[in-house]
């Protein structure tokens, strides 16, 4: 059965050669389909990622954040708790011990406070974090000290952001007049160490979280943030999450779990709505091409009437007949589609540049191989749909009939 198939394809190749401008309108028809559809979701794809990209900059949209309740309803009336849950390296190893997808974590305290340098005071952002969230920021100058192996007396040390070094010392600043200074926090003296690329507009820095003590640990406790690698393990993330608080000596009114589900779900959806229906509408196209496919076989039919009779009258069988015809319609969807997928890519590469000297994003299109390989099985289903009937057609033909016919 494969040997006769194989033989029919190879004779539907030499029927098509012999007769190329005769289907060369059909080859047309699936490639023009074939590559707009690549063209079109490609730059879905393409503008899929660069909108995660952006969402993942500005929110923390693949961020499961876990923190403690710091306030409490008490009669109706809610009062600041006087002993928050205290989220410690400890119960963040615990945690994570119960996430098994790839994820980033880290712990951070954030806090509004006026700092002192030199005779300068200064309103910053204070970030009390561990080694993971600092290295999050772009080390420009100097070094992070955060971790216990970096800093082994346990200096009592400090990253600030560029903008805050600039701000401390005016025009002439210079990297090296900041290294080595110290920022005075609550009555506390801590050594700057480096300096970073901050991500905020306004004065950043950052203290290991070890020196988060005392009344500052209850007022500002920090949280657990455990970061996705991808969108789509968000709630896998959170779901864990929720089972290890489950099976723990916690409860939800001492620590919460936050997640940005809503806006991950509509980003999902959203994507792949814009996906379906681009994708049926420019698979119209492909449909076009396969109804040429179709009139081309039904004319190779006629033309070829006496030929199928000869055939049938030597001892080809209906079926061989009904694959020979089929086949030739395969060639010529898979050969259009090869051709629409080259063209496709080309085009796609060619007009990202364009898209971005208007627009000045930087847009690419993202090519899957999930997405070719759906677009080439639609476009062999295509040729197997629509040259069936024509292969029915000439199958059934009578020998005696068709070789009467001139």
């Amino acid at each position: 059965m494969l040997k006769s198939f194989f033989i029919a394809l190879l004779y539907a190749i030499e029927n098509i050669r012999t007769n190329f401008f005769h289907t060369l309108l059909s080859i047309i028809g699936i490639t023009i389909g074939v590559s707009a559809l690549i063209i079109i979701l490609s730059m879905i794809d393409g503008l899929e990622k660069y909108a995660e990209d952006q969402i993942s900059s500005t929110t923390s949209v693949k961020v499961v954040e876990v923190s403690s309740r710091i306030m409490e309803s008490i009669d109706g009336v809610t009062v600041r708790k006087e002993e928050p849950v205290i989220l410690s390296a400890q119960i963040h190893q615990e945690l994570m011990s119960n996430i098994d997808v790839p994820v980033s974590t880290y712990r951070v305290s954030e806090v509004a406070r006026q700092i002192a340098i030199g005779d300068q005071q200064i309103g910053a952002q204070v970030y009390y974090s561990d080694s993971v969230y600092a290295d999050y920021y772009t080390l420009e100058y100097g070094k992070h000290l955060f971790e216990t192996n970096r800093n082994p007396e346990n200096r009592q040390v400090a990253v600030v952001s560029s903008l805050l070094a600039k701000r401390i010392a005016g025009e002439s600043f210079q990297p090296d007049s900041i290294i080595g200074t110290h920022v005075i926090l609550d009555d506390k003296s801590f050594e700057i160490t480096g300096i970073v690329k901050g991500f905020a507009q306004n004065s950043e820095v950052l203290i290991p979280i070890d020196f988060l003590t005392g009344r500052k640990l209850l007022t500002h406790p920090p949280l657990i943030a455990i970061e996705a690698n991808e969108i789509v393990d968000v709630p896998k993330v959170r779901d864990m999450a929720q089972q290890w608080l489950v099976s723990s000596l916690y409860t939800p009114d001492d620590i919460r779990i936050l997640s940005q589900d809503s806006r991950v779900n509509q980003a999902m959806q959203g994507f792949m709505l814009f996906r379906i229906i681009m994708g049926l509408i420019v698979g119209i196209s492909v449909v076009v091409g396969g109804i040429g496919v179709m009139n081309v076989l039904l004319i190779s039919v006629t033309q070829r009437t006496k030929e199928i009779g000869l055939r049938k009258a030597v001892g080809s069988k209906k079926a061989d007949i009904y694959v020979q015809f089929l086949s030739e319609s395969m060639v010529v969807s898979l050969f259009g589609t090869i051709v629409g997928i080259v063209f496709g890519i080309v085009t796609s590469l060619t007009i990202a540049p364009i898209v971005h000297q208007i627009i000045e994003i930087p847009f690419s299109p993202a090519f899957s191989l999930l997405t070719i390989s759906i677009i080439t099985i639609f476009s062999l289903l295509i040729g197997i749909l629509f040259g069936t009937y024509p292969a029915y057609k000439a199958s059934q033909l009578s020998p005696i009939d068709a070789l009467r016919r001139e």
